[in-house]
């Protein structure tokens, strides 16, 4: 029987690595304004101890350039990953479905307590229920690829009008779920745009940890009602089929040492996504709230993230070929990624949750982001110190013996 086995350091692309630990920063960036309360308690509430005049301009800079582009660049990772897992299968003899849907399987598990007991900003259970359809695609043609992955793009925005003019809201039937899974626990829950939704701040506030795990448990059908909603899973498919192709381009066509065609997706992508960007962070901060500007809120979102995250890993891929040596300090959180992201989790629960060192709501936007480099650097430090050691890291190691052994 044939088996099969992980892919070793020396086959490693370091570009992939660099990019990926890129791309757990600015995830933690993008997260971290939850566990830290800065989505649920306003600049003059009591709770807060220091604002800074850099906060305001900071926060729309960062939605600018990080919100949606990162996990997007995380999505083309896991496409580009499949790709690698595939060639690899094919040259052992091992059927690749059957592999890559164990890998999904534990990787959903995974997903699944880190999303029910942890934190339902959980991004691993969406992942692998998406990869169980992307083995379907590993074999389709480049054409397929590429037409498939602009419609599911901006299927968004189909999804938005659908429900505005239908009426037809079908996530709140998970929203529906989350408010009795509340009730059922007695956790308060407060009245937001015409409904009703959890108390985040008791939630960040309470000294209970059984508390958590409970509404927890409603958080998880609440998250997978947003995503619902605002038509990710039809987002993040799409960018899953541009990094099944940009894979095939990496591995048989050097890809990444063809610079005039990374400088063309630099621009092209800078271009078209920096002006919706930039529009789509003036209408989440400083325009009113009507149907039109939701619309075009939409409409921003659809049209210029993939194309500036797009712009992000081909400007990083040139700064590799001139052999940058600060990005290299990404690599060993990006040879960690699965670890590193976990633990983003658990600093935000012990740092800023009311059983831990209660800091939810007491800074603004500047210092909440130091807070996140200094943890990060703490990552970069450890997981290359790690790593002198250890093949991988711990939930890597963990993850490969579920695969290999227990499957």
């Amino acid at each position: 029987m044939k088996t099969l086995k992980p892919i070793s350091n020396l086959d490693r692309i370091e570009f992939l690595d660099i990019l990926r630990g890129m791309a757990i920063f600015f995830i933690f960036t993008a997260n971290i304004p939850f566990f830290s309360g800065l989505w649920f308690f306003e600049p003059d509430h009591p709770t807060r101890e220091i604002n800074l005049a850099s906060d305001e301009a900071l926060r729309y800079i960062h939605y600018v350039f990080v919100d949606g582009k990162f996990y997007s660049i995380f999505s083309l990772l896991f496409g580009i990953g499949c790709v690698i897992q595939y060639n690899n299968a094919i040259s052992k003899g091992v059927s690749f479905a059957s592999f890559f849907n164990k890998r999904m399987f534990w990787l959903l598990v995974i997903g699944l307590i880190h999303l029910f007991l942890f934190w339902a900003g959980d991004i691993l259970t969406l992942y692998a229920l998406l990869g169980f359809v992307l083995v379907w695609f590993v074999k389709k043609s480049d054409k397929t690829l590429l037409i498939t992955a602009a419609i599911l793009i901006l299927t968004p925005i189909l999804n938005w009008a659908f429900m505005h003019y239908t009426k037809i809201n079908y996530y709140n039937y998970l929203f529906g779920i989350e408010n009795s899974i509340y009730a059922y626990y007695n956790m308060p829950t407060i009245k937001f745009d015409g409904g009703m939704m959890p108390n985040f701040q008791f939630y960040l506030q309470n000294e209970n940890i059984l508390n958590l795990i409970k509404m927890n448990l409603g958080n998880g059908f609440g998250r997978f009602g947003m995503i619902l909603e605002e038509g990710r899973f039809f987002k993040v498919f799409g960018i899953f089929l541009i990094g099944l192709w940009t894979g095939r381009r990496i591995l048989n066509g050097n890809l990444l040492t063809q610079k005039p065609f990374l400088k063309k997706v630099f621009w092209i992508g800078l271009l078209i996504g920096l002006p919706f960007n930039l529009t789509r962070g003036y209408l989440q901060f400083y325009a009113d709230k009507n149907t039109l500007n939701e619309f075009l809120h939409v409409l921003c979102y659809a049209l210029g993230t993939v194309p500036l995250a797009l712009s992000i890993a081909a400007g990083i891929a040139l700064l590799c070929l001139k052999g940058n040596r600060f990005l290299k300090l990404f690599t060993s959180v990006g040879k960690t990624a699965l670890t590193c992201y976990l633990v983003h989790t658990l600093a935000g629960i012990v740092i800023f949750y009311g059983f831990g060192f209660e800091l939810a709501g007491k800074y603004g936007y500047t210092i909440v982001m130091l807070i996140a480099a200094m943890i990060f650097l703490g990552q970069v430090i450890i997981s290359s110190i790690w790593l002198k050691y250890f093949r991988y890291g711990p939930m890597e190691w963990v993850w490969r013996k579920l695969v290999y052994r227990l499957s």
